[in-house]
């Protein structure tokens, strides 16, 4: 009788662990943050005759956090000093991608800054930034056309 008994606690052990295994949920709880989609979007323009290439160096004055549209991710943005543009608003990327870049931004920072501005409604300058340099490093958040080094897949 015992022999019956081990043979069936088996194959009800068996079957527990396969549908377990089964699971679709079980499989995406591994290591790393596993799919996301990316809502952000290469920078377009809405305006064309109204961007123009920015390349500045000034003073941080605020980190600060923001979400630029509905449904996305929050992102960190700064308030930047500059001797000819005055103050401007740049947005870096998401918060989640420059968390882990080990890079940190305080009030007072020297930085350079490199990307993309529009004049806002509020009649001051808002840039999209492409890169950022502070010291001797370069923290790259966009390529040349835009699309941001965050997002994986990109159509041809």
């Amino acid at each position: 009788m015992k022999r019956w008994q081990m043979l069936v606690f088996g194959l009800a052990m068996g079957l527990l662990l396969t549908a377990a295994g089964m699971d679709p949920t079980a499989h995406a709880q591994g290591r790393g943050q596993g799919f996301r989609p990316c809502p952000y979007a290469p920078y377009l323009c809405p305006v064309t005759a109204t961007c123009q290439d920015f390349q500045e160096q000034g003073k941080v004055v605020r980190v600060l956090t923001e979400t630029l549209a509905e449904g996305m991710y929050p992102g960190m943005a700064l308030l930047l000093d500059t001797k000819t543009k005055g103050r401007v608003h740049v947005h870096l990327g998401p918060v989640w991608f420059l968390e882990r870049q080990e890079f940190e931004l305080r009030p007072g920072d020297e930085v350079r800054v490199k990307g993309v501005c529009e004049k806002s409604p509020d009649k001051g300058l808002r840039v999209i930034a492409f890169e950022l340099t502070k010291g001797g490093f370069v923290l790259v958040l966009r390529d040349a056309q835009g699309h941001p080094v965050w997002e994986a897949w990109r159509k041809r």
